[in-house]
């Protein structure tokens, strides 16, 4: 691999991509097992090939919550066409928040994804 094809690939992995996602199902009646937020036509970037195996899945982007940090265990990621979904587990979040009340993502909350990814043209 020369220098050039490493600037580039380097250049790739770290360009700043941040997007705000969008809540789509937060009602507990329409869905007992997720939250579901999506960004529309976004995808995860599709790497060189001499990265594929080198660079894990869950270490391409990260997603935080009114910019607090959530593991990758806490959410699955779907490619539904051209939208990039996050589906937020709610077993793996607290049943109670910090005032004692049900725990809820809501509407007014500011969900982030930023990493590997590239709109969808």
């Amino acid at each position: 691999m020369n220098i050039f094809t490493l600037k580039n690939i380097m250049k790739e992995v770290n360009a700043p991509n941040e997007y705000v996602m969008e809540p789509v199902i937060l009602d507990k009646s329409v869905n007992r097992l997720y939250w579901i937020f999506r960004v529309q036509n976004l995808r995860v970037k599709t790497l060189d090939n001499r990265l594929v195996g080198k660079r894990a899945d869950d270490a391409r982007f990260d997603i935080f919550i009114n910019g607090l940090f959530i593991r990758t265990t806490d959410y699955r990621k779907r490619q539904v066409d051209n939208d990039l979904y996050i589906d937020f587990i709610r077993e793996q979040f607290p049943e109670l928040d910090r005032f004692g009340n049900p725990y809820e993502i809501e509407e007014s909350d500011v969900v982030k994804i930023n990493g590997d990814l590239e709109r969808i043209n």
